[in-house]
């Protein structure tokens, strides 16, 4: 790392940043083109920007990074720069509250743009002029979510065209030197803004909120509605919202507004783009999600909404910072009457090019389009879990995506950077942080077992032991936190109690009964998942340490798992079930085929009678072996496939992928466009489960390598 600003500064404006706050910077610079003349932009914000060049929108979207950690994008700037005066606004939002993608930092913004000479043309610094934005309201803090973070208030009435002219109200800026200049250059590739989305109406009518007061994603969920058929407003069979097509509303009712919903035809990720007319300014409550199954956007079971103060006239707007994740977006107008002539999403993507799988069988080759599709709308700064919901980077969330994207993309780049990024994520007991970067953490013991997993599957399926060898010291550390909780008997217990004045430690392992664990455990247990997955972790580590030349380490470690696995099996195998409890002291009788599954893969079943376990592998639960066994969720699968594929590959092959194919047709038959977080779907999680999520696109890995029609 090193401070690759020759003359920028950190700067904000003057005075005290506040939380959720927007900033203007304005930046004026001569320049001279011609011949292959370029220009560059370097430029690292906290906590994100967007670049406006002679009126275009030139460069968006801060690379997720820590306080501590700092990343800057070099653009490409060419095309936006004009001979002569050229105009440079940047608008800068500074989130100031830790959530489990965000880490606060000190608000600045830091940017400096140069000639293909090397010839610094502008920089930002006690000269730069900045004001706080006019456009967006600063300093609600209304959540999305405690993973996602704050949502936006924009007022129409409030932009004066400081984009393109003038320069009212902007004073010099305030330099904030105790912010880091070390910077490291975006480790992957900077998003892609793509074109609108069709967004095909699909309901319409007029709203009365019953709950005067609550929040706007409150009130659109539960308001009152009446309903008419959009494809009577103009008498076509459908209205699709892409200029010049228009859409007029008159309200004449009495109620609060009009309201209408638009279907973009597939789970997407984007920023929301406006063209709307109205008579007099008016408020727009707008509200995004993935389904309509209760008439409307599941907008209240997190936040999931922002709003729009509309100016009497044409309303042209972009919002370029928050994405919103999903299928649907509703709008509920507090007018009149209005026409619209776009409501929608802009897609911005990861570049990926998209494998053409073939292997003869349309069912198999419908679920792994769906699955690269999720998988798309799961990667954009880092990997995430889930689009609409978190955009949050985890392990084990993001070991499954990895694990598919070197199949469906032949990609590296991500995989690599995300995993650097968890590198830094190193807490003050040892543990890796829950997500990568987060000020809100609740750290999942196994989940840093598997970052060993993700790291050795990294060499093996790029070939690249670099990082590896980079990251070696912080491996062996992260594995030493583990070794030192072993007991007496030759088990770890369990992470529980009091660190730093909290009780932080959330032993989950998956969305299942008995297995979910509780956030801030207090109590002293040994488990068998935790101590299967501290044994993946040892043998992925010994593979590390062969890939490295370190031979006597990977004996060690080799060695280590062998002793762990003896002490699984003497503490948690129940001869008398001829399954493996998952706890010692609690939900005794009760099991589940997770641990089973890892107790199998990690060798801790060597030496005793498998048949039951076999039985619940094979049928996920669901065969009468006498007791109660709770089956695997979808994204766990991996680990019962893998336990059964190594006994028995050309036994168990067949099995998997019925199971696969019978398991996603159900959800393509649902209406899926990407995959679910389980197989419940939308009703899971109190209403508020996930209909795409990335660690659910296993298919694309087991079709690949199980599938021997596959054209490879």
């Amino acid at each position: 790392m090193a401070n690759v600003f020759r003359k920028a500064e950190w700067i904000w404006r003057q005075g005290s940043a506040g939380r959720d706050e927007f900033c203007d910077f304005l930046t004026t610079f001569d320049a001279q083109k011609g011949g292959d003349s370029r220009f560059t932009l370097s430029i690292a914000a906290d906590s994100n920007y967007t670049v406006w060049l002679n009126g275009r929108m030139a460069a968006f979207g801060q690379y997720a990074d820590y306080p501590d950690y700092k990343i800057y994008d070099k653009v490409d700037v060419t095309d936006f720069v004009q001979d002569g005066e050229n105009r440079m606004v940047t608008v800068v939002w500074y989130y100031g509250i830790d959530t489990q993608t965000y880490q606060k930092g000190e608000a600045g913004v830091i940017y400096e743009l140069a000639d293909g000479a090397g010839n610094t043309l502008c920089a930002s610094g006690a000269d730069t002029l900045s004001r706080l934005s006019r456009d967006y309201i600063s300093g609600h803090g209304d959540l999305i979510s405690g993973q996602l973070g704050p949502t936006y208030h924009y007022d129409m009435n409030g932009y004066d065209g400081f984009i393109e002219t003038g320069a009212d109200g902007f004073e010099p800026s305030r330099v904030c030197p105790a912010i880091s200049k070390d910077f490291t250059l975006r480790p992957n590739e900077k998003l892609i803004l793509k074109d609108r989305m069709p967004s095909k109406l699909c309901m319409t009518g007029h709203f009365t909120y019953t709950e005067k007061g609550a929040d706007a994603c409150r009130n659109m969920q539960y308001a009152a509605l009446s309903y008419r058929n959009p494809n009577e407003l103009n008498r076509t069979r459908s209205i699709t919202f892409d200029q010049p097509a228009q859409l007029a509303m008159v309200n004449d009712k009495g109620e609060d507004g009009l309201y209408f919903i638009v279907d973009l035809g597939q789970e997407t990720a984007g920023f929301l783009d406006i063209d709307i007319e109205v008579a007099e300014a008016c408020t727009l409550d707008v509200g995004y999600g993935e389904h309509l199954k209760d008439g409307r956007c599941r907008t209240s079971v997190r936040g999931f909404w922002c709003d729009v103060q509309l100016k009497a006239g044409r309303n042209r707007y972009l919002h370029t910072f928050r994405r919103f994740g999903g299928r649907y977006i509703q709008f509920f107008l507090h007018a009149k009457a209005a026409t619209v002539f776009y409501a929608g999403l802009r897609p911005t993507e990861y570049p990926l090019v998209w494998k053409d799988y073939k292997c003869g069988n349309l069912l198999r080759e419908t679920i792994y389009k769906v699955c690269q599709n999720t998988l798309q709308q799961c990667l954009h700064e880092h990997y995430e879990d889930c689009p609409w919901r978190e955009q949050a980077l985890y392990t084990m969330d993001s070991r499954n995506q990895m694990l598919c994207g070197y199949f469906a993309f032949n990609e590296q780049k991500a995989a690599r950077a995300s995993l650097d990024l968890i590198s830094h994520g190193v807490r003050k007991d040892g543990l890796l942080m829950l997500c990568y970067p987060a000020g809100l953490d609740f750290p999942i013991p196994a989940f840093s077992c598997m970052y060993f997993v993700q790291m050795e599957e990294y060499i093996r399926f790029t070939g690249d032991k670099t990082l590896a060898a980079d990251k070696l010291p912080m491996l062996e550390k992260l594995i030493g936190v583990f070794m030192d909780k072993r007991q007496a008997n030759g088990v770890i217990e369990n992470f529980y109690g009091e660190f730093e004045g909290k009780n932080p430690y959330w032993n989950f392992y998956e969305w299942s009964p008995t297995m979910s664990g509780a956030f801030g455990e207090t109590n002293r247990r040994l488990e068998a998942p935790i101590n299967a997955f501290f044994s993946l972790a040892l043998q992925s580590l010994a593979k590390i340490s062969d890939a490295l030349g370190e031979d006597g380490k990977a004996a060690r470690y080799r060695a280590a798992a062998g002793e762990v696995n003896k002490a699984i099996s003497e503490v948690f195998y129940n001869p008398e079930t001829k399954l493996f409890e998952s706890f010692d002291c609690i939900h005794r009788g009760l099991y589940s085929t997770l641990t089973q599954a890892l107790c199998m893969l990690c060798g801790a079943a060597k030496g005793v009678d498998t048949s039951v376990i076999l039985k619940v592998l094979e049928s996920n639960g669901k065969a009468d072996v006498g007791v109660t066994v709770f089956p695997n969720t979808l994204s766990m699968n991996a680990f019962r496939f893998d336990a059964l594929l190594a006994l028995d590959r050309e036994k168990y092959a067949p099995l998997i992928l019925d199971e696969l194919d019978r398991d996603y047709l159900y959800m393509l038959r649902e209406g899926a466009t990407t995959f679910w977080e389980t197989i419940q779907g939308a009703d899971d999680f109190s209403d508020a489960g996930s209909l795409c999520h990335g660690w659910s696109a296993l298919p694309v890995y087991y079709y690949e390598t199980l599938d021997p029609s596959v054209n490879k």
